[in-house]
């Protein structure tokens, strides 16, 4: 197994590299439109939105990882629900990240308090890749490992320490809409306020990383630009076959990041 996702891992570098600095697209990788993204986020959020607390960390797991089971782009394209130790172990990983992460949740004041909205920020340091890399391989569930390792690839090859010569940023790390409250600039809200939060708690700089279009909108929206982007069809096995295809419009996997304090940065 390590040697297919230092395959995969190779591939998606040589990919990645090409597009890490923003460019006009070419006619023939002009963005797939969808209708059904229609440009109807608000700057208002309708909800509530609190930091989390201790007490709220089962209902956040539960929360989070439905929203990515069945309705993640990615995660569903590896069909991860298929396997009941594969949700478990998303879940435990969820969990494993609450007790030193920045949430923020958006309620629905009316009692009782329901979440609609989270998202899970935390510090991002250069060796994540790697752990995730280290945790795919103790994982035994196929879905859930190639799932891992994707994700170590995002983590890592941005390269964005280096690029910004820091030891750490915020990561907004998952973000999650309740079905029934989307297109009402939750999202967007809920990311507005964690940058908010890394400012305030004196990070210099913030990234989203983006696996499927929504999030990755959501990003720009709220000022975040793309510093890396790898197209799904570069992410190849040992065979040369894609590891994941999400459906159109989510094609790109994408990084978004932003310097809090760009008059600080030479």
């Amino acid at each position: 197994m390590l040697r297919w996702v230092q395959h995969f891992r190779w591939r998606s570098l040589r990919s990645g590299l090409k597009s890490k600095l923003a460019k006009p697209p070419s006619e023939g990788d002009r963005r797939i439109e969808d209708n059904h993204l229609p440009n109807t986020l608000s700057g208002s959020c309708p909800c509530h939105v609190r930091l989390a607390k201790e007490a709220d960390s089962p209902a956040i797991v539960q929360f989070v990882q439905a929203i990515l089971l069945h309705h993640e782009p990615l995660v569903r394209s590896l069909h991860v629900c298929r396997s009941s130790a594969s949700e478990s172990g998303l879940a435990d990983y969820i969990r494993v990240l609450l007790p030193d992460s920045f949430t923020l949740l958006a309620v629905n004041p009316v009692q009782p308090e329901r979440i609609v909205g989270v998202a899970i920020g935390r510090r991002s340091c250069h060796w994540d890749g790697k752990r995730l890399i280290e945790r795919a391989d103790r994982t035994r569930c196929d879905q859930l490992r190639k799932l891992l390792y994707i994700w170590s690839i995002v983590e890592a090859e941005p390269n964005l320490h280096q690029h910004f010569c820091t030891r750490c940023l915020f990561e907004i790390a998952f973000l999650a809409t309740a079905i029934d409250a989307q297109r009402r600039g939750i999202g967007l809200h809920l990311t507005q306020r964690s940058v908010a939060v890394a400012r305030d708690l004196g990070f210099h700089f913030v990234r989203m990383n983006c696996t499927c279009e929504y999030s990755s909108r959501v990003a720009t929206k709220a000022g975040l630009e793309c510093h890396w982007t790898v197209p799904y069809h570069h992410l190849v096995d040992s065979t040369e076959q894609p590891v994941a295809l999400p459906d159109p419009p989510h094609t790109h996997i994408k990084v978004h990041a932003m310097a809090l304090f760009p008059d600080a940065v030479h």
